[in-house]
Parts: C-alpha cells; structure tokens; sequence
C-alpha cells in the first residue's frame, strides 16, 4: 500500500521563460489566425506559455503588451497580430 501525500502543485512562475520557448510557442498560432481576431487572457497563455498572473506581471513591469481591446470592465482581449508581433520580437536568432 503506497501512502504518500500527493504534492501540491507549485505556484506559477514570474521568472523569465526562455527566448527558445516563446519561439516554439509561436509556431502555435495558426496562420490562418486573423490579426484581429480577439483572443482571452486563457488563449493568451496558453500560446505564449505563461500563466495569467504572470501575463499580468509582465504587462505591469511593461515587458508584454496590455490589452488592445476592452469588452466591458473586466473582460480584455489581444487581437492574436499583436501576440504574434511580440512572440516573434522575443524570439531568438537561429
């Protein structure tokens, strides 16, 4: 009988993700993907790589872009060009 405690999970991280991982995550945006199609902070993440907090983090040390489009008071978007712009401005050369 195994009776170890399961782990919690750990919290998100805030740390810096690797330029080579923003630009796997790149590749994850569909080319068919219109510019202005509006996407939620959970599609963000999920396609950059980061959890929501630390998309908020980031967009309060002005190191991801905020918001472009504001659906009520607490509903944001990102049109998906200007996820695309900043996934492939850190991306690093190869």
């Amino acid at each position: 009988m195994n009776t170890t405690t399961p782990q919690a999970a750990p919290l998100c991280p805030t740390s810096a993700v690797a330029p080579t991982t923003s630009a796997r995550m790149s590749a994850h945006i569909a080319p068919e993907l219109a510019d202005l199609t509006r996407l939620s902070i959970r599609q963000v993440s999920a396609l950059v790589g980061l959890c929501d907090q630390a998309i908020r983090d980031r967009i309060k040390a002005s190191k991801f872009p905020a918001a472009d489009h504001r659906d009520g008071p607490r509903c944001v978007r990102w049109s998906a060009g200007l996820i695309r712009q900043w996934l492939a401005a850190t991306r690093t050369p190869q």
